[in-house]
C-alpha cells in the first residue's frame, strides 16, 4: 500500500493522458485506506459493470419484454457513466477557457449524452422499418419514460421537428395554457393538502408537471418554443442536471490536487460553471430541490463502491456526515414492504441533513486544518456520550478512535463489531483517506491523528474535569491497560468485541438521541 501511495504522490501530470493516469494512481492509493467490506462492494460493482456491458452488446432481436427492459436499463446506466466521465476528464475548469467556451463545451457533452439515450430507444429501427421494429421502438420509448419520467421532455423535443417560426400569438397562448395548468396544480395542492395519505394526496393532485395537462399538440408547440428560447441547446432533466453537478464537483476536486495547480483559480472556475448550470436549470423549469435529491442519490450510491468520493465533500471527509440507514417503505397497493434508501444523509449523531442540503466541495487541506477537523469530529462524539451519561458509548468512542489508525495500518477486518465501535472505525477510515488524498505522508497522518485525539480528550476534559473516573466507569479499573492492549493487538481486541454479549438498548440509540444539537454544520452543506 505504501508503494502505491508513493507512486500517487510522484510528479504530477503534464498532458491529458498523464493527468488521467495520475488521477487513477491517486484514486487507487486512496481506495487502499478502506477496509474489506468496501473492497468487496467494489468487486461486486465491477462484476455488475461487466454484466451491463455484455447485456448492451447483445442483439435486441429475439429478446422478450423483460430482457429488453433490462438491456435498456443497462444502456441508460452506461450512458450516464460515460457522460459523467467525459465531464470529469474535461478541461472545463482549467485556465484558458472563458465562460462562453465552457458553456459551449458543456452543451456539446450534454447533447451527446441525450443522443445516446435516444439511440438506445431507436436501435430496433436499425434492422429496418417494419411493424415489429416500430412496436419495439415505441415500447422502448415508453420504457424509458418509466425508467426516467422526465426523459419525456427530451424525447418530445427529438420527436417534434422544429417548424418554421411559430407565430407570436401561438407562443403567447402556449404560455397562457402552461400558466393555467400551473395554477390548477397549485389550487389542487391547497384543496387536498389535509389529505393524510401521501399516495392518495398525490393521486388527487395529479402530475406536478404542467406539460402533462396540455394536449399533445400544445405540448409540442410549447416544447418547440422553449427549444428556440434556449438557443437550441438540449433541455436538462433532473437526472442529467444532477449528473452534471456531481461531475463538475469531481472535475474540480481532482484538478485542485494536481501538483502546481492553483486551487483558488480552479474553485472560481467551478463556481462560475456551477452558476451557469443553475441558470440553465432554472430556464428549463427544474425544481432545484429535486435535482439536489437526485445528486445525493448519485453520490450516496457511488460512495459504496467508489469510496474516494467520501473524501470529496466537507463534513463527509471527516466523518461528520454519513448515509442515513435504509428504511422500510410500503409498496403501493399491496401489504408488502421493501427496504429502500432515497438520498437521506445524517450527521454522526443521527440528526437528519435538511432535504434541500447539497454537499460543498472540499479544497485541499494542510496538516493543521485536517487536525482541527478530526478533533472536532472526535470531540462531538465523546461529548455527546458524556452528556447523555452513556458509559458504554463513551468507551466505544475512546476505543474506536484510538484503535482506528492502528487498524487501518494492519488491514484488520472490522465487520460484525458492535454498532458504535464500527461507526467510529468507519470514521477513522475516511479521516485517514482524506489526509492521504491531500498528499500527507503516513508519518504526518499519524502525527495529525494522534494530536487530534489528544485535542478532543482535552476538550472533553474541560467540560468533564473528572475524566479518569468516566474512563474507569466505561472501561473498568484497568482502563489504561485496556486501551494499550487494543492498540497493540487490534485483532485480538476485535475478536473479544465480537464475542461480547450485546446489551439490548432500552431507550433512544446512542447515535439518534434527540437533543439540542443543531445537526450538520452549515459549512458542510448549502441549501438548495
Amino acid at each position: 500500500m505504501d508503494d502505491a501511495r508513493q507512486q500517487a504522490n510522484a510528479p504530477g501530470p503534464e498532458s491529458a493522458d498523464s493527468s488521467h493516469a495520475w488521477r487513477e494512481r491517486l484514486r487507487d492509493s486512496t481506495r487502499g485506506f478502506f477496509g474489506q467490506k468496501t473492497r468487496e462492494r467494489m468487486a461486486d460493482r465491477g462484476a455488475d459493470h461487466w454484466i451491463d456491458i455484455e447485456g448492451t452488446a447483445a442483439e435486441s432481436e429475439g429478446l422478450d419484454q423483460r430482457e429488453l427492459l433490462l438491456k435498456l436499463r443497462a444502456e441508460t446506466r452506461l450512458a450516464g457513466e460515460k457522460y459523467m466521465a467525459s465531464l470529469r476528464d474535461s478541461k472545463l475548469l482549467v485556465p484558458g477557457y472563458n465562460d462562453e467556451e465552457r458553456t459551449q463545451e458543456l452543451d456539446v457533452m450534454h447533447h451527446v449524452y441525450m443522443q445516446m439515450m435516444m439511440q438506445s430507444c431507436l436501435k430496433p429501427l436499425s434492422r429496418g422499418v417494419n411493424a415489429n421494429s416500430v412496436v419495439q421502438a415505441v415500447g422502448m420509448m415508453m420504457a424509458m419514460r418509466m425508467l426516467a419520467p422526465d426523459f419525456k421532455k427530451e424525447m418530445d423535443s427529438y420527436l417534434q421537428p422544429l417548424r418554421d417560426k411559430i407565430q407570436e400569438r401561438i407562443d403567447t397562448r402556449a404560455r397562457g395554457m402552461i400558466a393555467s395548468a400551473e395554477s390548477g396544480i397549485a389550487t389542487r395542492r391547497r384543496i387536498f393538502k389535509e389529505v393524510p395519505s401521501d399516495a392518495r394526496r398525490e393521486r388527487l393532485i395529479g402530475s406536478s408537471d404542467p406539460r402533462d395537462h396540455l394536449t399533445k399538440k400544445w405540448r409540442k408547440r410549447f416544447d418547440a418554443m422553449q427549444h428556440r428560447e434556449r438557443g437550441h441547446r438540449e433541455m436538462f432533466t433532473p437526472d442529467s442536471a444532477a449528473m452534471t453537478e456531481v461531475a463538475l464537483m469531481e472535475n474540480a476536486f481532482w484538478k485542485m490536487r494536481e501538483p502546481s495547480a492553483d486551487a483558488g483559480q480552479i474553485r472560481d472556475s467551478y463556481r462560475a460553471m456551477r452558476k451557469r448550470l443553475h441558470e440553465q436549470m432554472s430556464e428549463d423549469g427544474l425544481d432545484r430541490q429535486q435535482v439536489v435529491m437526485r445528486a445525493r442519490m448519485i453520490i450516496g450510491e457511488r460512495m459504496e463502491y467508489e469510496p474516494e468520493l467520501r473524501t470529496m465533500f466537507n463534513g463527509v471527509a471527516h466523518g461528520r456526515i454519513v448515509k442515513a440507514p435504509a428504511h422500510e417503505e410500503r409498496i403501493a397497493g399491496t401489504d408488502r414492504v421493501r427496504t429502500v434508501w432515497s438520498g437521506e444523509f445524517e450527521d454522526q449523531l443521527g440528526h437528519r441533513l435538511p432535504e434541500d442540503g447539497m454537499f460543498t466541495l472540499r479544497r485541499p487541506m494542510d496538516a493543521d486544518t485536517h487536525q482541527v477537523q478530526l478533533a472536532e469530529t472526535m470531540k462531538t462524539s465523546m461529548l455527546d456520550a458524556l452528556d447523555r451519561n452513556d458509559q458504554e458509548g463513551y468507551g466505544a468512542n475512546m476505543l474506536g478512535y484510538l484503535v482506528g489508525f492502528a487498524v487501518q495500518r494492519q488491514g484488520q477486518d472490522t465487520r460484525k463489531l458492535p454498532g458504535m465501535l464500527q461507526r467510529r472505525l468507519d470514521q477513522s477510515e475516511v479521516m485517514i483517506a482524506s489526509m492521504g488524498i491531500d498528499g500527507l505522508s503516513s508519518e504526518e497522518q499519524q502525527r495529525i491523528y494522534s494530536n487530534a485525539y489528544v485535542d478532543a480528550i482535552e476538550a472533553a476534559n474541560e467540560k468533564y474535569p473528572d475524566l479518569e473516573a468516566e474512563l474507569k466507569r466505561s472501561l473498568g479499573e484497568n482502563w489504561q491497560q485496556t486501551l494499550q492492549t487494543a492498540v497493540d493487538s487490534p485483532g485480538a481486541f476485535f475478536e473479544e468485541q465480537r464475542l461480547k454479549p450485546r446489551a439490548r438498548p432500552t431507550g433512544p440509540s446512542a447515535e439518534h438521541e434527540a437533543g439540542t444539537h443543531d445537526g450538520p454544520g452549515a459549512e458542510d452543506h448549502e441549501p438548495a
